[in-house]
């Protein structure tokens, strides 16, 4: 048996780590069973850590408890393992290498152009250089750099590291990131290390409405290089004052949302010199996977009715263009971006772009951009996001790539006084680099591309953070993050990236206990820390670090983060009491009736059920208290893991309170009279039901889908429930009939209509790019293939057939290894395949009831299988 995958802090031998006793896992190829493992660790050739052989069946989070590691340590790890036989297998090897540790191992000083930016002004990209000598032999080189702003850095004109859109996204007021990159292969005997800085978060362009200057005037940049000689002796090339510095390059004007001015014919002069200034906060490692260049996709070229080129490239993404055109000097093009054409055929970016001040607003001003009374606002006024390239060519063969903006595309439309190629052009998916999880795959075409369209929608959004959308918004909203949470983590390895991003949550975490709804803090705190508190938004706080515990069984997640959640929770009970006279009358359980606050309700809902007002004084007593007694119940578990007794206490009480609550208020007839599938769905998947009442609500669950005609009727989040809540009451073939309806609204008219993403509503509207209500495909791997994560090494196969599909098959990689399973109908028989990983087991259940305990190796199952299907007009 041979260790296999190994990783370090769930990242493949990740530097930089900040983490001095990280966590080490792998998975086992060969063999049945892990008896034992040995970990032997060494830093310089030297063993700092030798675990003997460890009698354990355990492959994940083992700690490292060697010597005492320090910045810039280089750590080679293997592991040898024991099978079933006690027989031991071969080593294997991985390493990982910490970063700068503390404060002090920083000598660079913080660095920024020399001029002094103006309120409302924008400015050209700044370029620093830097030159410097090696005379010996090196054995190795790092470059430990970070901005204020975006920056990319170039060592003898090669790209140094893979990281785009650096350093990534955070509060810069609290926590700002670095890069540590291994830089030895671009060294030469003389060298200039360049370095472009640009506006990004820090400066530019953010958030829905398109404020600037967010968190800062200045943007500014820190590097030290460290170049270690063969002989040991170190030199080091920091920032400073010496560094020369303009902003006469060709970059003109780069901003994330609105795109970039380039004028190829320029080069920067470097007259100047940098000057040094202050910065507070600590750089700090992230932990996390890079943001990288991922797929490139090829365009067509299409002349539109109205005699306009455009570029299509067949997938709406995120991510920025490459283009290789020669056009006489000072000859120009112009692409902008969109996702959609309009009814003519023409590209049209109505359904991402506002309207907002040229000028940063107060407010005054900000509240009138949120309530769509804009034109109020005095001054000129100015479309946001731009989406768009303007590029002046040299006269020689340009090539262009984009740097410091990204957009949410599939097409471009191209303005240019000379002749271009489709073949000159491509598009760059840009978004952080999570290793592939899951596939799932069916008889019906359709489902199969919707999974698609829903991996589209999360490349497109998991840019370092979650995002709602990659255009118009842009913005890390908490609920969209927690309902997406578990389907996320079946397409992909999200356990680095959602952990840098309950930091972020950490970080924006008010006094009150709240976070804002959106995290990092893009301005406008009017409205994001008002609707912090909205249950289903600021339940995220306890609702991704439970999951996360549930799905890597990663119980330090819990303890680290759990001053978080209790904070969060203290403060709902805090907004607890009734303060309706509908809701006071009479209630026994006013304690715990939650009806306080700004709440954003089931929020985009089909338009017959939507609520017609949100914001402050629309009580959301029902969604509320259902949500207290949800986080509540789930924070008592957590409570319960972590010897919390006395939290757990008090938890309990407001999980059960809120439970009696939301009862006496909403249950008096055992059920709920409605065709309001949100309101249905809510109290069976939150756990507020059993018994006659359970029964009787998915009764009227069944009713209300079948008077809609099978079209699904949730919004943000009840839409991942519907279908679980529907299959747990045994009504999987009406669950079947909705995933496969084809009438809007559902899933797949959508891809009937041809989208390559998710779309935000149901009607297609606003964003064309938006992954929450893909969250249903979480069903697809653990219903319908019946792939299910229930332990350590242990995992739960119970596949549920049905609607049209004659087969279906999903793959998921563990943190366990990877797991399948595959059924088939045929001549009256349902096949059913399983295979699992070494050092696992499984209970296998099969649609039959029948139940059978396997472990490693491929199991093949056959049963007597009838047409379920049911006889009735499901629109496909």
């Amino acid at each position: 048996m041979k260790a296999i995958n190994l990783k370090t802090e769930y990242l493949n031998e990740p530097i930089g780590l900040d983490i001095t006793n990280p966590r080490l896992s792998w998975t086992c190829d060969q063999g049945q069973l892990q008896s034992a493992y040995r970990i032997v660790a060494k830093r310089g050739g030297q063993i700092v850590w030798d675990t003997g052989k460890v009698e354990s069946d355990r492959m994940t989070h083992v700690r490292y408890d060697g010597q005492q590691l320090t910045s810039r340590d280089l750590v080679v790890w293997s592991v040898m393992l024991w099978d079933e036989h006690h027989d031991s297998g071969d080593w294997s090897h991985a390493r990982f290498e910490l970063g700068l540790l503390k404060p002090d191992c920083w000598q660079g000083r913080w660095i920024s152009g020399d001029y002094k930016p103006r309120k409302n002004e924008r400015y050209p990209v700044d370029c620093f250089r830097k030159a410097f000598k090696v005379q010996k032999p090196i054995s190795k080189a790092r470059l430990y750099i970070t901005a204020c702003g975006l920056y990319e850095a170039r060592i003898n004109g090669r790209k140094a590291g893979r990281f785009v859109l650096a350093p990534g996204c955070t509060d810069y007021r609290k926590r700002i990131q670095y890069q540590t990159i291994d830089v030895t292969d671009l060294i030469s005997p003389d060298n200039l290390l360049d370095i472009q800085l640009a506006d990004g978060w820090y400066r530019g362009s953010i958030g829905a409405f398109g404020p600037t200057e967010v968190y800062g005037r200045q943007t500014k940049l820190l590097c030290q290089l460290e170049i270690t000689y063969e002989d040991g002796d170190v030199e080091t090339v920091v920032s400073d004052e010496t560094f020369a510095w303009s902003n006469d390059g060709p970059i003109r004007f780069a901003d994330l949302k609105d795109g970039e001015v380039v004028d190829a014919s320029l080069a920067p002069s470097y007259k100047g010199q940098a000057q040094t200034v202050e910065y507070k906060v600590v750089p700090t490692a992230s932990n996390n996977v890079d943001v990288i260049e991922q797929e490139h996709f090829s365009a067509r070229l299409v002349n539109t009715p109205g005699g306009n080129k455009l570029l299509d490239f067949a997938q709406n993404i995120a991510g920025w263009v490459k283009f290789s055109v020669k056009g006489e000097k000072g000859q120009t093009i112009r692409l902008r971006m969109g996702e959609i054409l309009d009814d003519s055929g023409e590209l049209t970016l109505d359904n991402i772009q506002l309207d907002k001040p040229r000028k940063n607003v107060g407010p005054l001003g900000q509240y009138l951009q949120v309530s769509g009374q804009a034109d109020k606002i005095r001054g000129e006024k100015v479309k946001t996001p731009l989406q768009q390239i303007e590029f002046v060519c040299s006269g020689q063969q340009d090539r262009y790539q984009t740097t410091f903006a990204v957009f949410g595309f599939r097409y471009a439309s191209v303005e240019a006084n000379f002749e271009i190629h489709a073949e000159d052009f491509e598009a760059v998916a840009i978004y952080s680099d999570m290793d592939q999880t899951g596939r799932f795959s069916c008889s019906n075409t359709d489902v199969n591309q919707f999974l698609q369209n829903t991996r589209w929608s999360m490349k497109g959004n998991f840019l370092d953070i979650p995002t709602d959308c990659p255009t118009r918004e842009r913005l890390g909203w908490t609920g969209d993050a927690q309902i997406f949470f578990d389907t996320a983590a079946d397409l992909m390895n999200v356990a680095p990236f959602f952990r840098k991003w309950l930091h972020d949550l950490e970080d924006s975490q008010l006094k009150s206990g709240k976070a804002p709804a959106v995290v990092p803090y893009v301005g406008t705190k009017m409205v994001y820390n008002s609707t912090g508190g909205s249950v289903g938004w600021g339940d995220a706080l306890v609702l991704i670090p439970y999951r996360f515990w549930k799905r890597y069984g990663d119980e330090e997640i819990l303890s680290e983060f759990y001053p978080m959640m209790r904070q969060y929770v203290m403060y709902m009970t805090r907004q607890c009491g009734a303060v309706s006279k509908a809701s006071k009358a009479g209630n026994p359980y006013r304690k715990y009736t939650y009806e306080k606050g700004v709440h954003l309700g089931e929020w985009l809902e089909p338009q017959e059920f939507r609520d017609t007002k949100i914001g402050a004084g629309v009580r959301h007593t029902e969604e509320c208290t259902a949500y207290l007694h949800y986080t509540m119940r789930l924070l008592t578990e957590i409570a319960g893991q972590l010897n919390e007794t006395r939290d757990e206490a008090l938890f309990r009480e407001y999980a059960e309170g809120a439970r009696k609550a939301y009862d006496w208020l909403f249950l008096k007839d055992r059920t709920i009279d409605t065709d309001r599938q949100a309101k249905l769905v809510r109290p069976l998947a939150l756990g507020l039901l059993s018994g006659d009442q359970k029964a009787c609500v998915a009764a009227r669950l069944e009713q209300a889908v079948k008077h809609s005609d099978y079209c699904i009727g949730t919004g943000f989040l009840s839409t991942p429930f519907i279908l679980p809540v529907l299959t747990e009451s045994g009504r999987s073939d009406i669950a079947y009939a909705m995933l496969e309806n084809t009438k809007a609204p559902s899933w797949l008219h959508e891809v009937k209509a041809g989208a390559t993403t998710v779309w935000e509503n149901w009607d297609g509207e606003a964003s064309r790019n938006h992954y929450s209500p893909g969250a249903v495909c979480d069903w697809l791997f653990n219903t319908v293939a019946g792939i299910r994560v229930a332990g350590r090494n242990c995992i739960r196969i119970q596949p549920v057939p049905g609607g049209t599909l004659t087969w279906a098959e999903a793959s998921y990689l563990s943190l366990y290894g990877p797991v399948s399973s595959r059924w088939q109908i045929q001549d009256g028989q349902l096949f059913i395949d399983v295979s699992l990983p070494a050092n696992t087991s499984a209970i296998v259940i099969l649609p039959d009831g029948s139940k059978t305990a396997v472990g490693a190796g491929r199991h093949q199952f056959t049963i007597a299988w009838q047409n379920q299907s049911m006889e009735m007009n499901h629109g496909y």
